[in-house]
C-alpha cells in the first residue's frame, strides 16, 4: 500500500471512529474530558512560521498523543477537522485565520488557539456564545512589558510612538496605553511615509504591532527607509522585522510558542480550560547593523 493510501485510510478510520464511536454521541457542546482522543494541529497557512510552531508542539508530546498536522487551503484540511470535531478531541489553531475557521466548523471539540495576537483573538471571541470549550496562549508581549523591557535596553527613551491601520484588528485609541503612548492611524499605503515620519517627530522610538495593513512585504522597505532617515529606531514584535532593519525585536520565537502550547495540553483538559493569557515565551534580539548605524548603544542587562 502506497504512503498516499495508508494516509487517506488512517484519516476515514479516524473519521469513522469519530462518528460511531460512543464518546462521540454525546450531547454537542461542551463536555467533561479526562483526556484527548486526538489532536490536530490546524495552521493559516503553510508557512515556515507554522511548521516551527508545530515542530515544537510535536517535539514535547509523547509519540503516543496522536497529532495531526494541516493547513486551511489543503485538499485534507476539510476532513481532518471533520473527523476531530468530536466531545474529547482538540483543534489547536495557529494563526488568526485557523482560528476564524475553527469558530465555523468545530462544534465539540475543545479549541487551544495559538500564534495570535490578543486583538484579533478577542475581535473572533466577541461572536462565540459558548467560551468554555476555547483556550488561547496570545502570542504578543503586553505593551507596557514592552516598554519596560526597551527602557532596559535603551537609555533616554521616554515617548513612543505606535502606527497602526484604519481598518486593521487594533483599537484606534488605547484605552490602557501608559500616558508616554502616542497612537497614530495610516489610512493606505499612500500616506504610510508620512505617518511614520510625523510618528519620528513625536517619539524616541516606534513599537510595532502584528498589524499586517501596515507591515507587510510591499511596505517594509519604505517603513525602514523612513525610520532610517529619521534617526529613530523600531521596536519590532518578530524575528522577521528584525531582520529587515527593526533595532530590537521583543517576541516569543515560534518553536517556544509550539512548547508552550504542549505544556498545557500534558495537562488533563480541566486544568486549563478557559486559559487565556499572554505568551511567558520572549527572546530580546539586537540588530547590530543598524545599532552601529544609527549611533545608538544598546545595553545587555
Amino acid at each position: 500500500m502506497t504512503q498516499t493510501r495508508k494516509a487517506w485510510f488512517a484519516l476515514f478510520f479516524t473519521a469513522a471512529l469519530c462518528l460511531f464511536s460512543p464518546s462521540t454521541r454525546a450531547e454537542e457542546g461542551f463536555a467533561p474530558c479526562g483526556a484527548f482522543q486526538r489532536i490536530l494541529f490546524l495552521a493559516s497557512d503553510d508557512t515556515r512560521l507554522h511548521q516551527e510552531v508545530f515542530q515544537g508542539l510535536r517535539s514535547r508530546l509523547p509519540r503516543e498523543i496522536p497529532l495531526v498536522y494541516t493547513a486551511l487551503g489543503g485538499p485534507d484540511a476539510a476532513p481532518w477537522v471533520q473527523s476531530t470535531d468530536c466531545p474529547c478531541c482538540l483543534v489547536v489553531t495557529s494563526g488568526t485565520r485557523a482560528l476564524q475557521h475553527a469558530v465555523k466548523r468545530v462544534s465539540r471539540a475543545r479549541i487551544l488557539s495559538i500564534t495570535i495576537p490578543r486583538e484579533a483573538y478577542d475581535r473572533i471571541m466577541a461572536q462565540v456564545p459558548d467560551f468554555r470549550r476555547y483556550a488561547a496562549v496570545y502570542m504578543d508581549i503586553p505593551l507596557g512589558q514592552r516598554i519596560a523591557i526597551t527602557r532596559r535596553h535603551l537609555a533616554g527613551m521616554e515617548r513612543f510612538a505606535i502606527v497602526q491601520s484604519a481598518q486593521g484588528p487594533f483599537a484606534a485609541q488605547g484605552a490602557d496605553d501608559p500616558a508616554e503612548v502616542v497612537r497614530l492611524v495610516s489610512h493606505g499605503e499612500a500616506d504610510l511615509v508620512d505617518t511614520f515620519t510625523r510618528a519620528a517627530r513625536q517619539a524616541d522610538a516606534i513599537l510595532t504591532l502584528p498589524d499586517r495593513r501596515v507591515y507587510n512585504p510591499r511596505t517594509i522597505v519604505s517603513i525602514m527607509m523612513t525610520t532610517y532617515r529619521q534617526g529613530i529606531p523600531l521596536i519590532g514584535h518578530s524575528e522577521a522585522l528584525l531582520r529587515a532593519g527593526a533595532l530590537l525585536s521583543i517576541h516569543a520565537p515560534p518553536q517556544r510558542l509550539g512548547t508552550e502550547a504542549a505544556s498545557l495540553i500534558l495537562r488533563p483538559p480541566a486544568d486549563w480550560g478557559g486559559v487565556r493569557r499572554h505568551t511567558r515565551e520572549q527572546v530580546v534580539a539586537v540588530n547590530e547593523q543598524v545599532a552601529r548605524a544609527l549611533r545608538i548603544h544598546v545595553e545587555r542587562p
